[in-house]
């Protein structure tokens, strides 16, 4: 009899974990189109710095005085100001941007003319990031390409841009916008770094 209710209290707590809904996942991004980007409310965020060389040493050394930011956001509330010659630590680096529609005009590069590409970031001397065929690539400055408008987000436009989440040494962490820093990269030819 004993076993007969502890069997049936096993089958009841067992139901009703069954009957447990299941945590949300969370969105992922979604492409613009059939053939863009992933996006989250029209922003595609990528790791690491635009242009030529990147950020990828991550003891910086402060050139000016900068706002460290409490969010990443243009207009979050200021946290400190990092004085120069100070140390921080790139903890996160990424580029939130806008892609830009562009139309291929002639063959090459392995791309139809006629096919859909978008603009995600510049590389340097004419050489631009682009997502082509559901996949990143990079396009020449040979090829003619003719650019639709930079459509900006309804919302999130504050946050667009080059964002680092820095460290200092005393501890605090805050986010820059837009960062200037000695010591990001090898291109810089800064004397001194730590990396």
């Amino acid at each position: 009899m004993a076993w007969r209710f502890i069997g049936g209290a096993v089958a009841v707590a067992l139901g009703a974990c069954a009957a447990l809904p299941e945590p949300a996942p969370e969105p992922a991004p979604a492409p613009s189109s059939a053939y863009g980007p992933p996006t989250v409310d029209g922003i595609y965020t990528y790791p690491g710095c635009e242009g030529e060389g990147g950020c990828p040493f991550r003891h910086w050394r402060t050139a000016e005085p900068t706002a460290l930011l409490a969010s990443q956001s243009a207009g979050a509330p200021v946290i400190g100001t990092l004085e120069p010659g100070e140390w921080v630590t790139a903890e996160r680096v990424e580029t939130r941007l806008v892609p830009v529609r562009g139309v291929v005009q002639m063959a090459g590069q392995d791309l139809a003319k006629g096919e859909i590409v978008y603009r995600l970031g510049y590389e340097g001397e004419g050489y631009y990031t682009i997502w082509r065929r559901e996949g990143l690539g990079m396009l020449d400055p040979e090829t003619l390409v003719a650019w639709g408008p930079e459509v900006l987000p309804a919302a999130g436009a504050d946050t667009l841009g080059l964002w680092a989440q820095v460290r200092r040494e005393g501890g605090q962490v805050g986010w820059v916008l837009e960062p200037r820093f000695e010591c990001m990269g090898h291109l810089a030819g800064d004397a001194m770094c730590r990396d």
